[in-house]
C-alpha cells in the first residue's frame, strides 16, 4: 500500500480500462479498483476520471454501483436532491439547510428543502430521479414531531406491497436524537426499516445525531455528509466545495436594505413599533424570507397572556429557584386542553432599546445602503429603519417584504445575548473577518478539524454571538448574514402545573378555563472558566416578569403526558418534574374522583428548602382519604443521599407492585433527563424481579411490554 505501488498498478489499471482490447471482465475488475481505492487514490491525487466511471460499456451489480459517485454513473444525469425534515424545535431544519446549502454547490444539481407536512406523500413513489434525504428529530421517548405524523400514517397503509412500493426511490436519512433516552433516534431508524422494506434503495446508512456528543448533532453529520456527498457527488466535489470552500460564501436567502436612519416619521404603518407587533411579525416574516415559505398560519396559535401571580416556592437558600407562575387566560380562546399538555411560551432576550442591542449594531453589523449598494456602519442604531425581503426579489410586495427598525430584528428574532453559535455561523464570519490571524482562527472553528477547539471556546463555556463580536473586532457582518446564520429565539415548552377542570367557568354558555399556570426552575451555572450563566427563558420568566406584565404563549395539545380521568397511577417526579402531576392530581380532586388509587413520588433535596407545593399535597391526601398518598425524598436531609428510586425499591415496593399488577396502574416519569429516567427505570424493573418472581431479563421484558401497553411513560428534558 505504499505510494510508489499504488502509482505503479494505478498506471496499469488506467491502461486496461482505456484499452480497447481489454476483455469486459477485465475492464470490469478494474473499474471497481477505481471504486473501491477511491478514498486512498484521493489522498494521493489519483483519480479515475469521468470518462471512464461513466463508461457504459461496464456492467455492475446493484451492489457494486453503491460504491460509485452516482453524478459518475451516467455522464448526462443530472442529480436532483429532495430535503424533507420533521421537526418540533428548529434542529432538523437548520441540518436540512445546511445539507440544502452544500449540495447547491453542485452545479448540476436541482435542491429543493421542505417540512415533511408539505409535501404530498403520494409523489414519493415517483421520486425514480431525484435522491430523497430525509432529516428527522425524535422527541421525548421515541415520539415524532407533529409534521411527521401525515407522512408516516401513509407508509404504514397495509396496501403498500414490500419491495416494489419504492423500487426505484434512492434515499438518506439522518436522525437527531439524545442517547440519554431509551428510544434514542427512533423515529430515524424506523422511517429507515420502513422505507427498506417498502423496496427504497438507501444510498447512504443511517445517521445518527446525538445531542450529548461534545459538539452536538455535529459529531455525527460530518461523518455523515463526508460520506453521502462522495457517494453522490464524488470525492473531488467534496474537497473542492466542502472542504475547499474556505475563500468563499453561499448566496443569502435573505436581503437587508437600508430605508431611512433620521428619526423621522416613526409613526409610519409600515414600521413595526410596537411589542405585540413586531414579536410575531419579525418572527414570522424574516422565517418566511429565508424558507421561501410565505405562511402566517402559526400566529393564529400565539396569544397573549397576563401575569397575575409570580411567586417563588423555595426558600433563598436553596440550590435552585423555583417560581410558581399563574396567567390569567379569561380574554384568549385557548380552553380546550387537558393535564398534561404543554404550554409554549415565547421569550423575550432584551428590550429592543437596550443598549446590549444597540452596540451590537454599531459596533459589529454594517448595512447596504439603498443609493449605491456598499455596505456601511450603523451609526443611528435606535433610529435606522431596514426592508427585509427574500434573496432575488425584483420588486418589493406587500408579500415578499418586510420593513421596521434594525433594533426589533435583533432584539425579537435572535437570540445574540445567552445561545452559542454552530460551525455555519463561523464559517460565514471567516469569510468577513479582515485580521488575518482572527480569519485563520474562524476557519479552523468552522471545519470538521477544529470542531472540538470550537467546542472548547464556544458551547462548553456557553459564548454568545455579542461576546464573540467583542472578541473578533475585525469582523463586520452584514444585517442579512446576522439574521441568517445567528441563533434564532425559539420558544420553550413548561408542562402546565394547573387543573383545566378547577379554574373552569361558563359564560355565556361558552365553557372558559380562567386560569393557566407554569413551574419554572431558574437555570444557572458556572462554566468551566468560572463565568456565571443563567437560562434566557427561566431568568426572564422568574426574575423579569412582574404582575400585569403579557407574555406570548400557545398551549401544545397532546405534547405531553397522556391524562385519563380513570385508573390508578403511579407518578415519579422529582424536581420541577412534579409539575404535570400536580396537574392530574388536582383534575381528579377536582372532580372528586377518589376511586382510583395514585401514588406519587416526590423528591427535592431539603425538605425546609425546596419542598414545593407542599400545601398542595396535604390538601389532596386529607381530601382523598388516602386513596392519593405522595411520598417524598429529601436526599440532603440525612446522611446518605435518598432519592425516588430508593423509595420505590425500598419501603414501597409491595405497594408499586400492587398497583401494578392488580390495578393496572399506568406509569409516568417527568423530570431531568440526565440519569433520572434510567434510574427510575432500573428500579420499577428491580420491583418487578423482587415481588414478581421474575428474573432480570424478564423483568426488563415486562417494563418494555407496559410501554407497548401505553402504560409507561417518560417525559424528560
Amino acid at each position: 500500500r505504499d505510494s510508489f505501488s499504488l502509482q505503479k498498478v494505478y498506471t496499469h489499471v488506467l491502461k486496461v480500462v482505456k484499452s480497447t482490447k481489454s476483455s469486459r471482465h477485465r475492464r470490469r475488475d478494474a473499474f471497481l479498483f477505481f471504486i473501491r481505492e477511491k478514498n486512498l487514490l484521493a489522498r494521493l491525487s489519483l483519480c479515475a476520471t469521468a470518462e471512464i466511471v461513466s463508461d457504459s460499456s461496464v456492467d455492475l451489480t446493484a451492489k457494486e454501483k453503491h460504491f460509485c459517485p452516482m453524478s459518475q454513473r451516467r455522464s448526462n444525469e443530472n442529480v436532483g436532491v429532495k430535503i424533507l425534515y420533521a421537526t418540533e424545535t428548529g434542529n432538523a431544519r437548520d441540518v436540512a439547510e445546511k445539507i440544502g446549502r452544500e449540495c447547491s454547490r453542485y452545479e448540476t444539481s436541482s435542491v429543493s428543502v421542505a417540512s415533511i407536512d408539505t409535501y404530498d406523500v403520494k409523489r414519493l413513489p415517483t421520486e425514480t430521479r431525484d435522491i430523497v434525504l430525509f432529516v428527522c428529530s425524535t422527541m421525548g421517548q421515541g415520539d415524532s414531531p407533529k409534521s411527521f405524523e401525515k407522512f408516516w400514517k401513509f407508509l404504514l397503509k397495509k396496501n403498500l406491497p414490500l419491495k416494489t412500493s419504492l423500487r426505484n426511490v434512492r434515499f438518506g436519512v439522518f436522525g437527531l436524537g439524545d442517547s440519554s433516552y431509551e428510544k434514542y433516534n427512533f423515529v430515524a431508524k424506523k422511517l429507515q426499516r420502513r422505507l427498506e422494506q417498502l423496496g427504497g434503495e438507501s444510498v447512504i446508512d443511517l445517521g445518527l445525531g446525538d445531542d450529548q456528543h461534545f459538539s452536538g448533532y455535529d459529531g455525527g453529520l460530518d461523518v455523515w455528509l463526508e460520506e453521502l456527498y462522495t457517494k453522490v457527488f464524488g470525492i473531488e466535489f467534496y474537497r473542492e466545495k466542502i472542504v475547499g470552500f474556505k475563500e468563499k460564501l453561499d448566496t443569502c436567502p435573505i436581503e437587508v436594505s437600508f430605508i431611512r436612519d433620521d428619526g423621522e416619521n416613526e409613526e409610519d404603518e409600515s414600521v413595526g413599533d410596537t411589542l405585540a407587533e413586531t414579536r410575531i411579525g419579525v418572527m414570522h416574516a424574516v422565517n418566511s424570507m429565508a424558507t421561501d415559505e410565505i405562511s402566517h398560519s402559526d400566529d393564529m396559535y400565539w396569544r397573549q397572556l397576563k401575569v397575575i401571580k409570580n411567586e417563588c416556592c423555595t426558600s433563598e437558600s436553596a440550590v435552585r429557584q423555583v417560581h410558581h407562575i399563574e396567567f390569567d387566560n379569561r380574554h384568549t380562546d385557548m380552553h380546550d386542553f387537558s393535564p398534561g399538555d404543554v404550554l409554549e411560551v415565547l421569550p423575550c432576550s432584551l428590550g429592543a432599546n437596550e443598549r446590549e442591542v444597540l452596540d451590537l449594531l454599531i459596533n459589529s453589523i454594517v448595512v447596504k445602503t439603498s443609493s449605491d449598494g456598499e455596505y456601511q456602519a450603523i451609526v443611528d442604531a435606535e433610529n435606522l429603519v431596514v426592508s427585509v425581503s427574500s434573496s432575488g426579489t425584483s420588486s418589493p410586495t406587500e408579500n415578499n417584504h418586510y420593513v421596521c427598525h434594525a433594533k426589533y430584528l435583533v432584539a425579537y428574532f435572535l437570540d445574540c445575548f445567552s445561545a452559542s453559535p454552530r460551525s455555519y455561523f463561523f464559517q460565514v464570519c471567516a469569510y468577513f473577518a479582515k485580521e488575518p490571524l482572527e480569519k485563520e482562527k474562524l476557519q479552523h472553528f468552522a471545519s470538521p478539524e477544529g470542531r472540538a477547539d470550537c467546542y472548547q471556546y464556544c458551547q462548553r463555556e456557553r459564548r454568545s454571538v455579542k461576546e464573540f463580536f467583542d472578541e473578533f473586532t475585525s469582523v463586520k457582518l452584514p444585517l442579512e448574514w446576522l439574521l441568517h446564520v445567528a441563533p434564532k429565539l425559539k420558544p420553550r415548552q413548561f408542562s402546565i402545573s394547573s387543573s383545566p377542570s378547577q379554574h373552569k367557568n361558563t359564560n355565556d354558555r361558552i365553557l372558559h378555563v380562567d386560569l393557566i399556570s407554569i413551574t419554572v426552575a431558574v437555570a444557572k451555572w458556572t462554566t468551566p472558566l468560572k463565568r456565571l450563566r443563567s437560562g434566557l427563558c427561566s431568568t426572564w420568566l422568574a426574575e423579569r416578569l412582574k404582575t400585569n406584565d403579557n407574555v406570548y404563549a400557545r398551549v401544545v395539545k397532546s405534547g405531553g403526558l397522556p391524562y385519563s380521568d380513570k385508573g390508578a397511577m403511579i407518578l415519579i417526579g422529582p424536581g420541577t418534574g412534579v409539575a404535570p402531576f400536580r396537574s392530574f392530581i388536582l383534575e381528579r380532586c377536582s372532580r372528586r374522583n377518589y376511586d382510583d388509587k395514585i401514588l406519587m413520588f416526590f423528591g427535592c433535596r431539603r425538605k425546609a428548602e425546596d419542598n414545593i407545593y407542599k400545601h398542595d399535597w396535604e390538601y389532596v391526601e386529607k381530601c382523598s382519604e388516602g386513596n392519593i398518598k405522595i411520598i417524598t425524598a429529601f436526599s440532603r436531609d440525612q446522611e446518605k443521599k435518598v432519592y425516588v428510586q430508593d423509595k420505590i425499591r425500598g419501603d414501597y415496593s409491595k405497594e408499586v407492585w400492587d398497583l401494578i399488577s392488580r390495578h393496572d396502574a399506568r406509569i409516568f416519569v417527568a423530570g431531568s433527563s440526565e440519569e433520572m429516567p434510567a434510574r427510575v427505570r432500573d428500579a420499577i424493573r428491580d420491583v418487578c424481579a423482587k415481588e414478581g418472581g421474575m428474573d432480570r431479563e424478564c423483568a426488563t421484558r415486562y417494563i418494555a411490554e407496559l410501554e407497548a401497553k401505553k402504560r409507561y411513560f417518560v417525559e424528560a428534558w
